[in-house]
């Protein structure tokens, strides 16, 4: 059975940025939105900006899951990457806590 520990926002951007993300821009695994909705006004995006919840998979396995805004010309807004939600790391599922770091 697999182990769920929560983490840091800091630790989980780290791993994303440097496990996943890469893999991500190179097509090695596979995007599912898992939630889209217009983007809050209160978000301070630009307008036509979507919310959206997505999942990354490698043989069908979701390795991470994270939020990110797209613009409406399909750019990724705000830092330009998604924020990490969970990610599956070394036999553990590594979740954000409820508390800023």
């Amino acid at each position: 059975m697999e182990r769920t520990r929560l983490t840091s926002a800091g630790e989980l951007r780290a791993l994303f940025n440097v496990f996943i993300l890469p893999r991500v821009r190179h097509g090695e695994l596979d995007e599912l939105v898992l939630m889209s909705a217009a983007a809050a006004a209160t978000s301070g995006q630009p307008p036509g900006t979507v919310s959206e919840l997505v999942g990354y998979y490698e043989a069908g396995q979701r390795v991470a899951v994270a939020h990110r805004f797209m613009t409406p010309d399909g750019e990724v807004a705000a830092s330009g990457k998604p924020d990490p939600k969970e990610v599956r790391w070394q036999g553990e599922l590594l979740r954000l806590t409820e508390h800023a770091d």
